[in-house]
C-alpha cells in the first residue's frame, strides 16, 4: 500500500537532491540560468477568464469543443488577429465585427452565453462593451460563478487550467507563431489532438511549458494593467469567507497521563536521592537528572488546559528536543570534563546575566536581581568564574546531535520547532492567520484570534520524555518506570468552536 508520504515525496525533488552551496539549499529549478519568472495567478490567468467560465461551466467536452470551434476561426481570420491572441486585454483592440467573428456564434449557442454572462459584472474588463452586445444579463449567482472558475484554475496544474493553457498554445499555433521542425510532428499531432493522443503525463506538461513563453516578460509580452484591475475588483466587490485551519479542534484531555506523570516524578525522586554518592558538587548526577526533570516538567505544564494545543506548547516542544540532545550529548561521552563545562556555562550565564542588570533600572520581571545573585554563588563565590561566551560545548546544537547518533531525532523535530521560538515565518503562518476561502481573493491571509491547534504537542513531549528517561537508566540503573499509552475512551472532549 502507498502512504501519502509516498505520493507526496513524488512530487518534490528530495532534500539528497538539492545542491547546497553555503547554507543555502538551492531548489532545483533556481539552477536554470536567464529564467523569466511568471505566476500563472498573476501573469496569465485573468486574461483568459472567459476561457475559465467556459471550461468549468460546460462539460469538458464541451468546453474543448468550443475552444476548438474558435481555433477554426482563428486560422480563417488570423489576418484580422494579427499577433493578437484571445486575451481580453487584446480583444478590446479589436473592432465589433472582428470580435463578433470569433465569439457571436458561440454566444447563439444554448449553453455558452449563460456560462460567460458572469463576465459582465466586472465594469473594469476591457472588452466589456464587445460581450454586452452578446451576452445575457448576469444572474444572481453570477459572482459565485466567476469563484468557481477561479477555484478550478487557480492550481496551474489542474485539468481545467491545463485545458486554459492548451487553448492559449493552440491559439499561437493557429496564428502560425509556432512553427515545430519535421522530427517533432508527433508533438505537434499530440498538442492539435489533445487529449485523445498521448501520453498524458508527458503532454501536459509540455503543454504547461509551452504556454509560459508567452507570458509577460517573455518574448517581448507586456504586462497589463487588467491583471491588477481583475484582482482588486473581486477583492471590492466580494466579501471573505474565513476558514479556521483547526476548525472541529478537540480539547484532548490527559487525565491518565497527567496521573502517570505525578508517579514517574515520584519514583524518580527516590531514585535521585538513591543515587546520590555525596551532597557535594556532583556534576554528572545533577545535570543528568536536572535535565530529565526539566522535560517532565514541561511536559507537566503542558498537560494543563490545553497548552499542548497552543503555541506555547510547540516553544516547550522545541525546548524539550534541545534538552534531550544535550542530554544525549553528554550521556554519549560521559566524561567528567565534559559534565563539568556544561554546569560551568549555565554558571557563568547567571553570573552574565547578573552583571548586566545590577546597574539597569528598567529589569526584567520574570526573576528577580536577588535569585540571581544566589543562584550565581550556588556553586562558588562568582568572582572566581568565568563567563564563557558561545556555545557550551564549542558546537551548535546540529552538530551534538550527530555526535551522540541522534541526528534523525533533529532532523524530525528542530528546524520547523525553532521557528515557533524565533518567531519566523512558519510560525506566523501557522499560527496567527486563516485562509479566505474566496477565489476572487487569491485565498489570501487574514488574522485570527488566539485559538487552539488541533495537533497536540504532549504526544511527542511524552515521547522525549521516555527517551530521556532511557538515557538516564543506562547511567543510572535500573529505573523502570516509563509513560504509557492513554487509553482510547480519554482521548477527547467538546469541539472548540
Amino acid at each position: 500500500m502507498t502512504s501519502t508520504n509516498d505520493h507526496i515525496a513524488l512530487r518534490v525533488t528530495p532534500l539528497s537532491k538539492l545542491k547546497r552551496t553555503g547554507p543555502l539549499l538551492q531548489g532545483p529549478m533556481r539552477k536554470l540560468e536567464n529564467v523569466q519568472f511568471s505566476s500563472w495567478i498573476e501573469d496569465a490567468l485573468p486574461e483568459v477568464l472567459w476561457c475559465t467560465l467556459i471550461i468549468t461551466e460546460l462539460p469538458r467536452e464541451d468546453g474543448l469543443a468550443c475552444f476548438r470551434r474558435i481555433l477554426r476561426k482563428v486560422t480563417e481570420h488570423k489576418d484580422v488577429l494579427g499577433n493578437r491572441r484571445l486575451e481580453h486585454s487584446r480583444l478590446a483592440e479589436l473592432d465589433a465585427a472582428s470580435f463578433d467573428l470569433f465569439f457571436a456564434d458561440e454566444c447563439k449557442t444554448a449553453t455558452v452565453p449563460a456560462a460567460l454572462a458572469p463576465l459582465l459584472l466586472l465594469e473594469d474588463l476591457p472588452d466589456r462593451p464587445h460581450w454586452l452586445r452578446l451576452l445575457p444579463a448576469p444572474r444572481s449567482d453570477g459572482w459565485d460563478k466567476l469563484a468557481d472558475a477561479i477555484a478550478g484554475t487557480f492550481d496551474h496544474q489542474s485539468q481545467a487550467a491545463t485545458d486554459c493553457r492548451w487553448f492559449k498554445v493552440t491559439t499561437v499555433a493557429a496564428l502560425g507563431n509556432i512553427v515545430l521542425p519535421r522530427e517533432m510532428e508527433e508533438r505537434r499531432k499530440e498538442l492539435n489532438e489533445y487529449p485523445d493522443r498521448g501520453d498524458m503525463s508527458f503532454v501536459r506538461p509540455s503543454i504547461r511549458a509551452l504556454e509560459m513563453t508567452f507570458r509577460p516578460g517573455s518574448a517581448g509580452e507586456v504586462r497589463t494593467e487588467w491583471l491588477n484591475d481583475f484582482w482588486q475588483e473581486g477583492w471590492r466587490k466580494t466579501e471573505c469567507f474565513l476558514l479556521n485551519p483547526d476548525d472541529g479542534a478537540k480539547i484532548v484531555q490527559h487525565e491518565q497521563l497527567f496521573k502517570q506523570l505525578v508517579e514517574l516524578s515520584e519514583a524518580l525522586t527516590r531514585h535521585f536521592v538513591e543515587t546520590m554518592e555525596h551532597t557535594g558538587v556532583d556534576a554528572k548526577h545533577d545535570s543528568s537528572f536536572g535535565l530529565v526533570f526539566y522535560i517532565t516538567h514541561l511536559l507537566f505544564f503542558s498537560l494543563k488546559g490545553i497548552v499542548g494545543q497552543t503555541i506555547p506548547g510547540r516553544i516547550i516542544l522545541r525546548t524539550a528536543v534541545e534538552c534531550y540532545i544535550t542530554l544525549a550529548y553528554l550521556a554519549h561521552h560521559d566524561n567528567p570534563t565534559v559534565w563539568m563545562q556544561y554546569r560551568h556555562y549555565g554558571a557563568g550565564q547567571i553570573k552574565l546575566a547578573f552583571l548586566k542588570r545590577i546597574n539597569e533600572d528598567d529589569v526584567p520581571s520574570f526573576i528577580s536581581t536577588e535569585l540571581l545573585e544566589q543562584m550565581a554563588n550556588h556553586d562558588t563565590w562568582l568572582e572566581f568564574q568565568d563567563i564563557k561566551l558561545g556555545a557550551w560545548a564549542d558546537r551548535n546544537l546540529r552538530d551534538m546531535a550527530k555526535d551522540a547518533g541522534e541526528k534523525a531525532f533533529y532532523d524530525r523535530y528542530y528546524d520547523l520547532l525553532s521557528g515557533y521560538v524565533h518567531g519566523n515565518w512558519s510560525a506566523a503562518l501557522h499560527s496567527v492567520f486563516g485562509q479566505c476561502l474566496n477565489p476572487l481573493h487569491r485565498f489570501h491571509r487574514i488574522p485570527m484570534p488566539p485559538r487552539i491547534l488541533i495537533d497536540d504537542a504532549v504526544p511527542d513531549l511524552k515521547k522525549i520524555c521516555n527517551l530521556a528517561l532511557d538515557k538516564l537508566a543506562q547511567m543510572y540503573p535500573p529505573f523502570k518506570p516509563r509513560l504509557r499509552e492513554a487509553r482510547p475512551e480519554a482521548a477527547a472532549e467538546e469541539v472548540v468552536k
